[in-house]
C-alpha cells in the first residue's frame, strides 16, 4: 500500500477528572488535542497530545497552529507508508522553537493509520515494571486516604507532589513517610518526589538531604534549567535527580548524560515529539546503562496508554512506569475499554489492533469539538 492523506481534522477535547494538584498547575478537566487522519484508501489513524506551556511552551493555540501550516502542508503530498513519512515531521521550526507536543499528535495518527508497519515492533512482552501511584493534595488527609487504597490496591512505587506550600508538603512527606517507612526499609515499596521547578538551585542541596532523611530515592525536576545546569546540580545532592522539563530531545539527553549516574530520564511520548523519538531517548539510556521512567502527561486518554503499551514492548526495561491511569483519573474515556493499571500496577500487553481501533467516533463527539479540517 501506498496511500496519501486526503483529510486530517482536529479535535479539542474535555474530559472531566479527579482533581490533580502540584507546583506548576491544578486541573479538574483535561484538556488534549485528538487528531484524525483519512488516507485516500479508506484507512484511519488517530494521534493525541496533551500541550503544557510549562514544559515544551506549547499550547492548545500553537499545537493546531503547528499541525495547519506546518504538518499538514509536510503530509498532504507524502506517502504514508513510505519509511521516509516520519521525517517530513519536523520537532523544531526554523526560528528553533519545539514542536514536540504537535509533532506527538501527527506521528501518532501516521502511525496509527499506516498499521504502525513503520515500528520496530518489539517482543509480545507482559511489561514488568509496574505502574507508580501518583500522590499530592492540598489536604494531607486526602494524601493519606489515597496512599492507603493505593497499598490496598498493592501499588508499591509512589510518587508525591511538592510545591503545594510549605506547610502542606510537610505534612504530606511526615505521612507518607510514617506509612510506608517500613515497606521502603526492607525493599517492597520506593517513594520519589516531584518538585515542578518549584525550588530555587541554592536551596535544592539541603532540601534533598531532608527529603534522603525521609525514605525518598529520587527527586523529579526540582529547578527548571537547562539540561546542564540540572546535571551539574545533580552532583551536588545525595539523590539523584530526574528530569523531567528538563530533557526534551537529542541535545538535552547528552548534556544529561554528562551526569549518567546522577540523573534519571522522565520520558513521555507526548512532551518528547512521539513514539519514535520516546524510543531513540529509552535506548539511549540503555545503551549507557542509565535509569529512566516511562512517564505519562496527566490527563492522558487511552489514545496514549495504548501507545505507551505498544512502546513498552520496544525499550529497554524502564526504573518505573507511570501512566494508563484511564479511568482511575478520568470520567470517562474516548476508547472501548479503557485500559488502566491492574491490581499492584500491573499493566495488560499492547494491543494487536492499535490505539485508533478503539477510539469511539461517539466519545469523541461528545467530549470533543471540532477545531481545524484539512482537506
Amino acid at each position: 500500500m501506498n496511500a496519501k492523506p486526503v483529510q486530517l481534522d482536529v479535535y479539542l477535547t474535555r474530559i472531566p477528572m479527579r482533581s490533580f494538584e502540584h507546583a506548576a498547575a491544578s486541573r479538574d478537566v483535561a484538556e488534549a488535542l485528538v487528531v484524525r487522519l483519512q488516507l485516500d484508501d479508506g484507512r484511519v489513524g488517530y494521534g493525541e497530545t496533551l500541550p503544557r506551556k510549562y514544559v515544551t511552551g506549547e499550547t492548545l493555540e500553537t499545537v493546531q497552529r503547528d499541525i495547519s501550516g506546518v504538518y499538514w502542508p509536510a503530509l498532504v503530498s507524502a506517502r504514508i507508508d513510505s519509511p521516509d513519512v516520519l521525517g517530513l515531521l519536523p520537532f523544531h521550526d526554523e526560528t528553533g522553537r519545539c514542536m514536540n507536543a504537535a509533532r506527538c499528535a501527527v506521528e501518532l495518527a501516521v502511525l496509527d493509520a499506516a498499521g504502525r508497519s513503520l515500528l520496530d515492533a518489539g517482543s509480545d512482552r507482559t511489561p514488568a515494571a509496574r505502574c507508580t501511584g501518583v500522590l499530592g493534595s492540598a489536604n494531607p488527609a486526602k494524601t493519606l486516604r489515597r496512599l492507603r487504597l493505593m497499598r490496598l490496591f498493592g501499588l508499591r512505587h509512589f510518587k508525591l507532589k511538592l510545591g503545594l506550600g510549605e506547610d502542606v508538603d510537610r505534612e504530606n512527606l511526615r505521612l507518607a513517610n510514617k506509612h510506608l517507612a517500613k515497606a521502603i526499609k526492607r525493599g517492597a515499596c520506593t517513594l520519589r518526589v516531584d518538585v515542578n521547578g518549584g525550588w530555587d538551585a541554592d536551596s535544592t542541596p539541603q532540601r534533598v538531604d531532608q527529603l534522603a532523611a525521609m525514605g525518598v530515592s529520587l527527586v523529579e525536576q526540582p529547578v527548571f534549567c537547562a539540561a546542564g545546569e540540572l546535571a551539574d546540580l545533580a552532583r551536588k545532592c545525595v539523590l539523584p535527580l530526574i528530569a523531567d522539563e528538563s530533557l526534551l530531545g537529542d541535545n538535552d539527553a547528552a548534556a544529561l548524560a554528562a551526569a549518567p549516574d546522577r540523573i534519571v530520564f522522565n520520558i513521555r511520548i507526548s512532551k518528547n515529539g512521539g513514539l519514535v523519538a520516546a524510543q531513540k531517548l529509552a535506548r539511549f539510556c540503555g545503551d549507557r546503562s542509565m535509569r529512566f521512567i516511562l512517564g505519562c502527561m496527566v490527563g492522558e486518554t487511552g489514545i496514549l496508554s495504548l501507545a505507551q503499551r505498544q512502546l513498552l514492548r520496544m525499550i529497554p526495561q524502564p526504573a518505573f512506569v507511570e501512566g494508563n491511569y484511564g479511568r482511575w483519573l478520568l470520567a470517562d474515556d474516548l476508547v472501548r475499554n479503557s485500559p488502566r493499571f491492574g491490581y499492584g500496577g500491573r499493566i495488560g500487553k499492547a494491543d494487536p489492533d492499535g490505539w485508533g481501533r478503539r477510539v469511539l467516533e461517539s466519545k469523541l463527539e461528545e467530549y470533543g469539538v471540532k477545531t481545524v479540517t484539512l482537506a
